[in-house]
């Protein structure tokens, strides 16, 4: 997936966890983009089985809440382990965002154990635990 579509699939799962609902406009408006470009996304999500629409609003399957989670957690511990290698913060979060995509999941849980098993990323947000759904 290119790192474009996985910034608005994560966005959209951080929209629908801020109990607002996910619609172009609210997409458009997190990633300050226009509402066409927005939509285009929302309709691959549905159309590769991330999202449902369900009237004018669109909710993430199970799939998407997945996917965007696991993303997410890829990220944090990646932007943990280099922030706590010396990387400063602002760098050591873009580093992450270029390979949370590419670095498989076994080996980000082995980073994970490595460095102690975290709760929280460098920014203080929770590192998503994908095994379980929370």
């Amino acid at each position: 997936m290119a790192n474009s579509y996985l910034k608005y699939l994560v966005k959209a799962y951080e929209i629908e966890c801020n109990g607002k609902k996910i619609t172009p406009k609210s997409l458009a408006d997190e990633l300050n983009v226009s509402r066409p470009t927005a939509f285009e996304y929302l309709q691959k999500f549905v159309s590769s089985g991330l999202a449902k629409k369900i009237g004018k609003v669109y909710k993430l399957t199970e799939k998407g809440m997945k996917e965007a989670k696991r993303i997410i957690r890829n990220h944090r511990v990646i932007e943990t382990l280099l922030y706590r290698n010396g990387v400063e913060l602002e760098e050591a979060c873009q580093c992450a965002s270029k390979i949370q995509e590419i670095v498989d999941d076994d080996i980000v849980e082995k980073i994970f154990v490595s460095i102690g098993c975290p709760k929280f990323c460098p920014h203080g947000r929770v590192i998503p635990d994908v095994s379980t759904g929370h």
